[in-house]
């Protein structure tokens, strides 16, 4: 592992750990590396195994897409966009070289769906199939999301998922789909919240 890798694995750690520390007993309480970001860092690596795409880059990305998430004051349907400059931040700060910076900084932009038609990189590909195949590992956290954090009634919840996941699917490269084949069937045919979280790892 790289130097630059393991200090902003640290960064996103000490954040992560200090958001969870702040909102400790409230609905908001949640930990997105320990969650969900250390999950999408393990896909990308997998997904990247003997490609010939910026190895550095992709892992950078993969830790600091959702960086912003550890910031109440930021509006979560942006992260993408604030995310992309506190990254940008941190690389400069750490004197990475600017043109890696730039690149990373597409990558974590470009992870929204609303920014896919702007994606022309292996390496955005992978970092939203990481993203979506880690969503299907943790349906449980997608329901605390809708039903402690949103306060959504079963049905609602439901549909939540059902509608997040879909979007999950939809953004997969085809090649990666048979990994999820059968739990996105059985999440879209849930009729209830047990059915929901009856889950297993992806890979």
């Amino acid at each position: 592992m790289s130097k630059i890798i393991n200090k902003m694995r640290q960064e996103i750690i000490y954040r992560s750990n200090n958001f969870e520390q702040q909102t400790a007993g409230t609905k908001d309480e949640y930990n997105i590396y320990r969650e969900h970001i250390q999950y999408v860092y393990k896909y990308v690596c997998l997904l990247s195994k003997d490609k010939d795409v910026d190895h550095e880059v992709l892992e950078l990305s993969a830790l600091l897409h959702d960086i912003a998430m550890t910031d109440r004051s930021l509006d979560r349907s942006k992260h993408n966009e604030y995310g992309s400059v506190i990254a940008e931040q941190l690389l400069r700060e750490n004197g990475y070289p600017e043109e890696k910076v730039q690149f990373v900084k597409k990558c974590i932009l470009n992870h929204s769906s609303k920014r896919a038609q702007y994606r022309t990189t292996e390496e955005e590909r992978i970092l939203v199939d990481a993203d979506g195949l880690s969503h299907f590992d943790s349906i449980s956290n997608l329901y605390s999301l809708a039903h402690n954090v949103m306060e959504l009634n079963d049905e609602d919840t439901i549909k939540f998922i059902q509608d997040k996941l879909t979007k999950d699917y939809n953004e997969i490269s085809p090649e990666l789909k048979y990994l999820i084949e059968e739990k996105y069937i059985r999440v879209m045919s849930a009729n209830n919240i047990d059915d929901l979280l009856e889950t297993k790892k992806v890979l």
